[in-house]
């Protein structure tokens, strides 16, 4: 039977059918019991016990509006249709650690893919990005240049075939842009070079597990510590990125641009512990574990490398003055100033 409209507005950006892999299987079984998966703040604190289907959700998150008003729900079921396939090769191939076809790895990293795009935190953080340039271009070309019949006028060092240049209507109905502009970055960007990497199947039989969070899907460069922290931004093209994906508390789907291990890989609890406190660390504001149970080290913040940026420059003004040669040359004027 399908869902009613009103339920299928009410949408979740970690999907549900993913977090019950993570279900405490300790919970009282009962007719009155609803099966539940643990919250902790990414500090480890203040640990909750949530039904799957009542938390990470907001009303028409995924909902379009088409020109008679109504709501338009393709971003929903397109996104449904990611889950089911995710969670039938999870169901058939991961969890009996048996290889996957190709169309199966296309459903795999189109899921990692959305995964990545598709929380609360990265629309946020894409809208923040969104407001700030609206604001700088309304400093250069007037709050009125929506109105004016002529292109708003552009400092004479600006070449405009190298920049983006806002056109009426571009900061209209920004979350909903948001929202989609993600999502096709997600299948147009990502998923080709997802498919494109390495893939390892991280397992253990360690009692806890693997954690995973409000925004599942973490790219991490192990390199980036000892670069200026004004240069660790991690992109795909980094030849030392590692993207993880929590698959279940037994599992954790590893992208790296080298081979590393074979398929599956069997690891200790030191892997587990490095690997929880990467995704904790990562995690915009909750981790889910499916035990009340964790560990301190998981939630801890460690001392900086011996070979750190941090540790090799002690003096905080190093940071503001320091540029490295591949700095821009506008850029290195403002940073040092």
């Amino acid at each position: 039977m399908k869902r009613k409209k009103y339920e299928q507005r009410r949408q979740h950006f970690v999907p549900v059918c993913y977090l019950k892999a993570w279900l405490d299987p300790l919970a009282p079984k009962t007719n009155k019991n609803t099966p539940y998966i643990w919250l902790f703040d990414r500090t480890g604190e203040n640990p909750k016990a949530r039904s799957p289907e009542k938390i990470f959700r907001e009303s028409d998150m995924y909902t379009l509006t088409p020109p008679d008003g109504g709501h338009d729900l393709r971003l929903e079921h397109g996104l449904g249709t990611v889950e089911s396939n995710f969670t039938r090769v999870r169901n058939s191939k991961f969890n009996f650690k048996r290889p996957l076809t190709a169309e199966d790895w296309l459903w795999v990293c189109l899921f990692a893919a959305t995964a990545h795009n598709r929380t609360a935190a990265m629309r946020d953080h894409f809208l923040s990005q969104m407001e700030k340039v609206k604001e700088m271009f309304e400093k250069v070309a007037g709050s009125d240049w929506e109105t004016r019949t002529v292109e708003p006028e552009l400092p004479p060092h600006v070449d405009r075939s190298n920049v983006y240049i806002p056109k009426p209507g571009d900061f209209d109905n920004l979350k909903e842009k948001a929202t989609t502009t993600l999502l096709d970055a997600a299948e147009k960007l990502i998923l080709p070079t997802l498919l494109g990497m390495h893939k390892t199947v991280i397992c253990t039989s360690d009692a806890l597990g693997f954690l995973t969070s409000d925004a599942p899907s973490t790219w991490h460069d192990p390199t980036a510590y000892r670069r200026h922290p004004f240069e660790r931004a991690v992109g795909l093209e980094n030849p030392s990125i590692e993207i993880t994906l929590p698959i279940s508390p037994e599992q954790c789907l590893l992208f790296t641009h080298r081979p590393t291990h074979p398929l599956y890989s069997e690891v200790s609890s030191d892997w587990v512990d490095a690997l929880n406190h990467r995704h904790a660390a990562y995690a915009p504001s909750t981790v889910i574990a499916r035990s009340k149970e964790t560990r301190a080290r998981w939630f801890q913040a460690g001392e900086p490398p011996a070979d750190s940026w941090e540790a090799l420059h002690p003096d905080p003004d190093e940071k503001f003055g320091w540029t490295s040669p591949d700095c821009p040359s506008d850029l290195r004027d403002i940073l040092r100033t």
